[in-house]
């Protein structure tokens, strides 16, 4: 993919900030000189920005940036003198200012950018941010791909977008679930949404697990819910929806695991492996919370689907065919008179 021409793109992002002035302009807001004097330091900052970092390919376009520079220069101060004055004091004072500034802004948000990634799952993303966010772009679209298994592959492009201070937020999650090849669900998560949400949780959604998240209520107030992705989208669970795995657990005894990780393992989205545990028998089995119907989900070792009833049935046909063992045992010799006898 041919990289952006970041000159070229200086001159755009001027062009779109002179369109929003327009109204200002053809109200009497403000005046040509003014709108000229902007355009003239929105220029001069792309020329500190590009002048030690410009590829070979944006050379003979900082050219025409300084030209560009220079013209405005001209209208701006027609006196040479004032021209030089105003020129040494933005090489030697204004620029020098500016760049530090940004240096500062820009380490402070990509220290707040990996911070955030990293408590969504996203640390692989977090390394080499600095490499990805170039400072001339307004928006970004970072992809990560995860092979799953052999079948089943997750794939989330990540989009910054600048705020109105020019840092860059992390905004969207486009996330999608290929099988065999073929996409098979795609959901994009708007993260005002979504506070928190981690590449996991992410996962779980799309693969059509419910998970309890926590939000700010229209009150202010924190409060959890049960979340999940159906047919028809965003399927939110009322939170006086009556649903605790705690209760649950409590009324299956024969799920075996230390309750408070399962628990939070569950409450996550994820899908848990443990065991069934029916008259000294033990079964590999799965589970995962289901807040439609206030239970779990259970599935046996081959991720089929099965009931509590169905497997204390098998454990009981596992009981009956269990022979018992059966110890032979080598007959006793016994000497007499210094002879042995069996």
């Amino acid at each position: 993919m041919k990289p952006v021409n970041r000159v070229l793109l200086a001159f755009k992002s001027w062009d779109d900030k002179k369109n929003e002035l327009q109204p200002l302009l053809k109200a009497g807001t403000t005046d040509e000189r003014t709108m000229m004097i902007l355009q003239l330091e929105h220029l001069r900052q792309a020329d500190h920005r590009l002048r030690q970092t410009a590829r070979p390919d944006e050379k003979p376009f900082m050219t025409l940036l300084h030209n560009h520079v220079n013209r405005l220069e001209k209208q701006l101060y027609p006196n040479l003198f004032q021209r030089i004055f105003m020129r040494l004091k933005d090489r030697l004072i204004d620029g020098p200012a500016y760049l530090a500034q940004l240096t500062t802004q820009r380490t402070v948000n990509m220290e707040v950018l990996k911070q955030q990634l990293r408590e969504r799952g996203l640390t692989s993303v977090a390394g080499k941010l600095e490499q990805h966010l170039d400072p001339d772009h307004q928006q970004v679209c970072l992809p990560l791909d995860c092979q799953l298994n052999a079948e089943k592959r997750f794939n989330l492009d990540l989009h910054f977008e600048k705020d109105v201070y020019g840092d860059f937020q992390l905004k969207i999650l486009n996330s999608t679930l290929f099988e065999k090849g073929q996409a098979d669900r795609f959901y994009q998560f708007e993260l005002n949404d979504w506070p928190g949400l981690k590449a996991n949780q992410a996962l779980s959604l799309l693969e059509g697990r419910a998970l309890k998240q926590h939000y700010t209520d229209a009150m202010g107030h924190d409060s959890t819910r049960w979340v999940g992705l159906g047919k028809n989208g965003v399927q939110h669970y009322a939170s006086d929806h009556a649903f605790e795995i705690d209760t649950v657990l409590t009324a299956m005894p024969n799920i075996t695991r230390n309750k408070e990780e399962l628990i939070r393992y569950l409450e996550n989205g994820q899908q848990v492996s443990t065991h069934w545990k029916q008259n000294g028998q033990f079964q590999n089995i799965y589970v995962q919370a289901d807040p439609a119907n206030r239970t779990l989900k259970l599935f046996d070792a081959k991720m089929k689907p099965v009931t509590a009833d169905q497997l204390n049935q098998r454990a009981h046909q596992q009981a009956q065919n269990k022979q018992p063992e059966i110890i032979m045992k080598a007959p006793r010799r016994v000497q007499k008179n210094g002879h042995k006898v069996n």
